[in-house]
């Protein structure tokens, strides 16, 4: 069984070597601690070197808090080398162990950013300096992912802490970097040659004794190689004699010369004990006596230790491990294939494997049984640990295993198939279902039910995975769906959560308006609520809240998919980091759906910023088109196509499922853009890619927009049709919000057409089920094109409410302006008739108590100077035209920002090259609204000097006199700009209220005439030329009383609130009106 930090393996990995009297080589210990800045330093050298010794005897000497971790041919699994590196941890004091991340099939995508993360929480806690010696380097191949993971993980080792590698090779190109920038330094060979006063000195520590002129010659004849060193100085133990050493060689040569010398001599059996354990990659004394029947294995072990014969022995609380140094092993090897090949046999290699087996030395033994070439025990233990290790994610170490079994072994076996299949999962999805199929096939034959649902959850899995072609589910689900329900029927309670929620998932992705969801989520969620003894594993709890979540929104029921959401942030604590990605992507999706586009981008950002820091990226091109959509929806398309962007150039291999999405974020954008071409060409991609791929739903999202597209281009028959599709598929897969956006997309067609009854019949049930769901705007839409709808909408009070929720929650603006709109939801009001009032929303906007009320008088002013493009000096001069210009532009400045801060909405004034203008997406004005209705009401007339048409008159005359509630800011200052827009608005009323005179005193209606005037003064009682008309208007009826009563009125106005008289001009209407009127009387 593989098991954790208390295995052997885990114990020889991770135990710094037992070291007796070694040498202290200070000089070189020196050149450890330099210099500053420095994290790593590569001890290279060739076998024997002192490599180990030296690494150990530093640390000891400096009396580190250190990890020691011997890398062997395992590590190239990167997944091995996190497994067992995070056990090491463990043994440090509290402050430094801590759970760190677990190493997954899916880190496999991006290893060095979860390095990254590693390194950084590995070294985080404690107060004391931290060694990591990673030894034996040269283990791995060069083109291990293990090398690319530590260059990564080396850039996040804290100055105050180091990292100590021992290789027999250079440090590989991948650390050049960390070189060339001082992080990494090297020490080699060279520098390890122990000199000839070291040589009288390690010598002293072996009880012997070597004058300066011996030890010279040692160095000469070994050139201060470690390894010949103690094997000459134990070979003049025996012999009282220098050995003669062959001349231009390899080390191994040396040693096997020297070795041989010092080995002849040994006592017979425990020549022989060397022999039968050198298969042995390492050992326990227990294994060890075990195999060779050696009853003083123990003591024989130890004393080779003490003497420092190339045995190296670790030993903490769990035990002592004992381990043969390379050079030692490779010659007991040799001596053994000619002295005692009962020692190198296939039998006696398949003992110690087995015995390497029971001490859960797992890896060791397959490495035996690999030279013994027992396939079929290979075989066994890869089925026995596979789950084990799938679940460390060392995916990579069971593929290896299972690559090294005979083809028609692993054929004939479908649990090695299944095994296989599951190996490569992550890494070749494709090549997994065909392994998942035969091993499916295989268990059919076999009537093995839990086998078939594993390989069929297995097959579906992969095709959702691969995320290419998904029709092939339509097969597996109802297969699944079969074994599912037979498993069910015979026993309820014992219903797979896993494979359960691998059959909704897919089936949400092919067909989300399946029963069969509902179904299986009622099953899983019993089988999980029933598990009493919490065993269920807490990603199958995440995998179920996920499906949940989608079932929910599928069917459109956004409170539920809330309720499950809020569940699982209730226990984010909890959830790791890398488990909570996919549920994310869910969260996003509501979001999006409900319109909470801010909340979507932040879920989304939020998510790849995790998935980043993981090293986990499956899940970024569904994040990546989330914060796409997000944007979209929210009118930002520079940002939008930053993340478009992102998206396609991203380090994530997109699958063709991804390059749908891809294609109709395109589209959109040029829609957007007002591209036509670029956004046909992207939108039949979309689509046909969709159709391929067989996602039904995104064929219907791709139709809807390919419909908008065509809608431009004048492609009556192209709408149409795309349309259609569209409704089908959202009426077969019984989606609600589906079939909300292709109802919009329908009224828009129509509306585009020029059909305003079916455009509202479409709009009616559109926003009917849109206001039941909760739903916003749908994806792939024209924020503009939404907005025309919602302006027809508030025009015919079609389902008021949701269309003011709509504009409020997306900030629809149209191509003009709604400012006739009674309904229309503008986030500001300014009304300047009769006196200023600014309303954000229906609430009256407060000035701050504490400040002067210069903000708004800046407002003001810029409504008085036009509102739109009014220069910022124009401005300043206005408010400020006592002062200097350059310190009027200052306190210009100063008040816009304080403006903006009162207002809270930053995009409501916008400063553009040294010009400002209101922003009329987003602001109503008075002045705004009443230009826009006498400039209709002109170009109905079309030059007429009367209004011919009574209705035109009545509901022209009701607006008008609405809007104008009084003079322009009647209590404000004599500003210039104040009093030039008030006569401005008040001639251009004049001229408007004289047509409409006009045409009712051809209509014979004088009073009707009168009454507008009268009405006008109303609301302007100072207006005199208004009073003036009024007393003609009444002469021409016939009425001089009247007319003479008017001048009255306006003469007791002036007096009451001016204390003036009324103008030459009235006073000479009056007494011409006065004339006619005794004329007449004496008549």
């Amino acid at each position: 069984m593989v098991k954790g930090d208390r295995s052997v393996t885990a114990l020889a990995k991770t135990t710094r070597p037992t070291i007796g009297s070694v040498l202290e080589r200070e000089a070189l210990f020196t050149r450890l601690d330099e210099p500053a800045g420095r994290t790593v330093m590569w001890i290279s050298g060739p076998p024997g070197s002192g490599k180990t010794t030296l690494a150990a005897g530093y640390v000891q000497a400096r009396r580190l808090q250190s990890v020691w971790y011997q890398i062997d041919a395992d590590d190239a699994d990167a997944a091995t080398f996190f497994h067992y590196l995070s056990h090491a941890v463990r043994k440090l004091g509290a402050a430094r162990a801590r759970e760190l991340p677990a190493f997954t099939p899916q880190h496999a995508d991006d290893v060095a950013s979860f390095s990254r993360k590693f390194f950084r929480q590995f070294f985080a806690g404690g107060t004391e300096p931290l060694a990591l010696v990673l030894d034996n380097m040269h283990a791995v191949p060069p083109d291990s992912a293990l090398h690319a993971a530590l260059e990564a993980g080396f850039s996040q080792v804290p100055k105050s802490c180091c990292v100590i590698v021992t290789s027999r090779s250079e440090p590989p190109a991948s650390l050049a970097r960390l070189r060339a920038a001082g992080q990494l330094t090297c020490m080699t060979g060279q520098d390890l040659r122990i000199g000839p006063d070291e040589i009288v000195v390690i010598a002293r520590l072996r009880g012997q004794i070597v004058s300066p002129q011996a030890a010279a010659k040692l160095y000469e004849r070994t050139q201060g190689w470690a390894a010949g060193l103690v094997l000459m100085l134990e070979h003049s133990k025996f012999s009282g004699r220098m050995a003669e050493l062959p001349s231009d060689t390899t080390p191994q040569v040396i040693f096997d010369y020297l070795a041989g010398e010092i080995f002849d001599r040994f006592e017979a059996h425990t020549r022989e004990f060397l022999l039968r354990i050198a298969c042995l990659p390492r050992m326990t004394a227990a294994v060890a006596a075990t195999l060779t029947r050696e009853p003083k294995a123990e003591r024989l072990l130890i004393n080779l230790a003490l003497n420092d014969y190339f045995v190296r022995e670790v030993s903490s609380d769990a035990g002592r491990v004992y381990q043969l140094h390379p050079l030692l092993r490779e010659f007991l090897k040799n001596r053994a294939a000619q002295a005692l090949p009962e020692a190198v046999s296939s039998a006696w290699l398949q003992r110690a494997a087995a015995l390497l087996q029971e001490a859960d030395q797992t890896e060791d033994a397959v490495a035996l049984l690999v030279d013994a070439g027992n396939w079929d025990e290979i075989a066994r233990i890869a089925l026995e640990e596979g789950d084990a290790i799938l679940a460390q994610g060392r995916s990579e170490t069971l593929a290896g295993w299972l690559d090294l079994l005979p083809t028609k072994l692993v054929e004939a076996d479908p649990r090695l198939l299944c095994a296989s299949a599951a190996a490569r999962a992550h890494a070749s999805p494709r090549a997994a279902r065909q392994l998942f199929e035969r091993a499916f096939e295989g268990f059919h034959s076999q009537r093995d039910t839990a086998g078939m649902l594993r390989s069929c959850s297995g097959i579906v899995d992969a095709i959702v995975f691969e995320f290419d072609d998904v029709t092939p589910l339509d097969r597996w689900l109802d297969v699944l769906d079969g074994l599912l329900t037979e498993i069910s029927a015979a026993s309820p309670a014992q219903v797979d959560a896993v494979a359960a929620t691998t059959l909704i998932g897919a089936t949400l992705l092919r067909d989300p308006g399946n029963a069969r969801v509902e179904v299986w989520l009622a099953r899983a969620e019993h089988a999980v609520d029933a598990d009493a003894e919490g065993s269920t594993p807490r990603s199958i709890h995440l995998e179920l809240a996920r499906v949940r979540t989608l079932a929910a929104l599928a069917r459109g029921d956004l409170t539920a998919a809330d309720t499950t959401l809020a569940g699982l942030r209730g226990d984010a604590a909890e959830v790791p980091s890398s488990m909570a990605l996919a549920p994310a992507v869910a969260e996003g999706l509501l979001r999006l759906v409900a319109g909470a586009y801010a909340d979507a981008l932040s879920v989304a950002q939020s998510a790849l910023a995790a998935g980043g820091s993981e090293g986990i990226h499956t899940y970024d091109p569904w994040l990546l088109a989330i914060g796409a959509v997000a944007k979209l929806c929210s009118g930002d398309r520079s940002e939008a196509r930053r993340a478009l962007q992102r998206l396609e150039g991203g380090g994530t291999r997109l699958r063709r499922g991804d390059r749908a999405c891809v294609h109709y974020l395109r589209a959109w954008l040029a829609v957007l853009d007002g591209d036509i071409a670029d956004a046909q060409r992207e939108a039949k991609m979309a689509l046909a890619v969709a159709i391929e791929t067989g996602i039904p739903w995104f064929e219907c999202l791709a139709r809807i927009v390919l419909a908008q597209v065509q809608m431009g281009a004048a492609d009556r028959r192209g709408v149409e049709a795309q349309l259609r599709g569209a409704e089908a598929i959202a009426e077969r897969l019984r989606s609600p919000w589906l079939s909300y956006a292709a109802q919009l997309a329908a009224s828009e067609a129509a509306r585009s057409a020029g059909d305003r009854h079916g455009a509202l019949a479409g709009i009616r049930a559109a926003f009917q089920q849109g206001q039941e769901y909760g739903f916003r705007q749908p994806p792939g839409w024209q924020p503009r094109a939404l907005a025309e709808l919602c302006v027809l909408a508030l025009d015919e009070e079609v389902e008021p409410d949701f269309a003011r929720a709509l504009v409020r929650d997306g900030r629809l603006a149209p191509d003009t302006p709604p400012l006739r709109v009674s309904r229309w939801p503008w986030p500001f009001r300014i009304r300047t008739f009769g006196g200023f009032e600014c309303l954000r929303g229906d609430s009256p906007l407060e000035l701050s108590a504490k400040g002067p009320g210069r903000p708004m008088e800046l407002l003001k002013v810029l409504v008085a100077l036009g509102s739109h493009n009014v220069r910022a000096e124009a401005l300043a001069d206005a408010l400020w035209p006592h002062v200097e210009a350059d310190y009027a532009y200052k306190s210009f400045t100063a008040t816009l920002h304080r403006l903006r801060r009162m207002l809270e909405d930053d995009d409501v004034l916008v400063l553009r090259d040294g010009r400002l203008t209101l922003n009329k997406a987003l602001v109503w004005v008075d002045t705004w609204a009443l230009e826009q209705q006498l400039d209709d009401f002109d170009a109905k007339l079309r030059g007429m000097d009367a209004c011919a048409d009574e209705t035109l008159r009545r509901e022209s005359t009701e607006e008008v006199l609405a809007l104008y509630r009084g003079p322009f800011l009647p209590d404000e200052s004599e500003q210039p700009s104040y009093i030039a827009c008030r006569e401005q608005f008040r001639a251009r009323l004049l001229r408007y209220l004289a047509r409409i005179a006009r045409g009712w005193e051809e209509a014979d209606a004088p009073e009707a005439a009168a009454d507008c005037y009268l009405r006008f003064i109303e609301a302007d009682e100072l207006c005199e030329p208004a009073y003036r008309q009024l007393m003609l208007c009444f002469q021409r009826s016939g009425a001089p009383l009247e007319a003479l009563s008017a001048y009255e009125r306006l003469r007791t106005a002036l007096s009451t609130r001016l204390k003036s008289m009324p103008s030459a001009e009235t006073q000479s209407l009056y007494a011409s009106l006065k004339s006619a009127g005794a004329s007449a009387a004496s008549r």
